[in-house]
């Protein structure tokens, strides 16, 4: 049987995959596509959010603001709140998929903000 928290990443999962965004090769020379996310005190298990190749493709950044409910005794992310959007409906979702797999140590204080950020780096965009 499901948990609710595999539920909500089972959920999250299906609707990221259903963007309908390409992960063939990046088209774009000397690029690097870059996700960085804050580290709250307690943290013991981080997933970075997947940073799709179609959104690179297509230039697509974003920064936003997510607040994490902790439940106290498992050290589980129970529940991803956005404070700031990255701009991006389909960005928002993949930081919200990896957010919840997230690990405290049981008894960490609840709720945290993290900043999460899809950045480009480098490169000319070349689209085919």
């Amino acid at each position: 049987m499901f948990t609710r928290h595999s539920l909500k990443i089972a959920i999250i999962s299906l609707v990221a995959s259903l963007a309908g965004f390409s992960s063939a090769p990046a088209q774009r020379h000397g690029t690097e596509p870059i996700v960085t996310t804050g580290s709250p005190a307690g943290l013991i298990k981080k997933i970075e959010p997947e940073y799709p190749i179609g959104f690179v493709i297509h230039g697509v950044k974003g920064r936003g603001r997510f607040r994490l409910t902790i439940n106290s005794k498992s050290g589980l992310v129970d529940e991803v709140k956005i404070v700031q959007s990255t701009g991006y409906s389909d960005l928002n979702k993949l930081a919200v998929k990896a957010l919840l797999q997230w690990q405290f140590k049981p008894g960490t204080p609840s709720p945290v903000e993290v900043p999460v950020e899809f950045d480009i780096q480098g490169g000319n965009r070349i689209l085919h």
